[in-house]
């Protein structure tokens, strides 16, 4: 994870953003984003839009006609695995729940799968450990 994102400080709004500009899966105008999130208004959007660029949530990627004028074109500049699986970090090392293991994350996002999903994960699962367990031999030598 190249971005240093602190997810717990970004604000509401910028987030609500990200997950549109994710959902759309393409570079999108101010206006369009205000369009597929009712609950924003196009002023807000932009004034967001400029404190994500400063923060390099986003980037601009091009530009497009949209009635009369050209406007910019913004994507993100991570990924919503990226993001989620930094947030799901972020909590595991505050600790905020002493109970919260790595063992116990894992059995809770396999519970209630199907039996061949759980086993396709299990696979990537042992052959990830078995690379952690490599790694931290020969940091010991």
């Amino acid at each position: 994870m190249e971005n240093l994102i602190k997810p717990y400080q970004l604000p509401e709004r910028e987030i609500e953003i990200l997950y549109v500009m994710w959902e759309a899966d393409r570079p999108l105008m101010a206006s369009e984003i205000a369009e597929a999130d009712q609950e924003l208004k196009l002023a807000t959007v932009h004034t967001t839009l400029k404190r994500m660029l400063k923060k390099n949530l986003i980037e601009v990627v091009d530009f497009a006609k949209s009635g009369n004028v050209f406007g910019r074109c913004y994507q993100p500049t991570i990924s919503m695995q990226e993001f989620e699986l930094n947030k799901i970090s972020n909590d595991y090392k505050r600790k905020k729940c002493l109970d919260i293991t790595a063992t116990n994350l894992v059995a809770a996002l396999l519970s209630g799968q199907d039996n061949r999903m759980v086993q396709e994960e299990l696979d990537r699962l042992e052959k990830l450990i078995q690379e952690k367990r490599k790694e931290i031999l020969k940091g010991d030598d």
